[in-house]
């Protein structure tokens, strides 16, 4: 019965995603009780993540196996779900790091991250395709083709975010990017 309610159920659709969304309301208006608790208990939840971390990759792999698919969609299983409270709640536990480096710079990108959601979509869809029509031999190289969508989608939105933001449109960065 799960199996065909999950095939009926499509993977966009917020159900799948109702655990998170109330533990967050609920950690929204508890943080401080829970980041009492995850002084104490910080060092298991990133011990968790670490491990559950190849043992999710291996799970996945052997789904794959025992399928005899070529490919998988993708579904949230019980093992990524505890890997991704894990993550999170060792996030929220060790925030008062100051010597991770370049800190300041990731969350100043935390601040853009709407508008980079927003525009590097079809800045990675026209990245890929001009090197498809353009390049192609780089695509057979993962290990330079990543590194560029990866710069170009990220680099791109905070330059075009900056230019509207230093631009007569400034007073419409915040509809556009939040």
């Amino acid at each position: 019965m799960v199996q065909t309610l999950s095939t009926l159920i499509p993977k966009w659709l917020f159900l799948s995603r109702l655990f998170w969304f109330t533990l967050g309301v609920v950690v929204g208006f508890h943080l401080t009780e829970l980041k009492l608790w995850l002084e104490r208990v910080k060092w298991v939840w990133l011990t968790l993540a670490v491990v559950l971390l190849p043992l999710g990759v291996l799970e996945w792999e052997f789904y794959l196996h025992i399928s005899g698919q070529q490919w998988m969609d993708p579904r949230e299983t019980l093992l990524d779900s505890v890997y991704t409270l894990a993550v999170i709640l060792s996030f929220l536990a060790f925030d008062q790091i100051a010597s991770i480096p370049f800190s300041k710079q990731i969350a100043d990108l935390g601040s853009k991250s709407y508008g980079i959601y927003l525009i590097h979509s079809p800045v990675m869809t026209f990245a890929a395709r001009g090197i498809y029509h353009f390049a192609p031999a780089i695509l057979g190289y993962q290990i330079i083709f990543q590194p560029i969508m990866i710069i170009l989608g990220l680099g791109v939105p905070v330059i075009f975010m900056e230019i509207v933001n230093r631009s007569p449109a400034r007073r419409f960065y915040q509809y556009l990017f939040g």
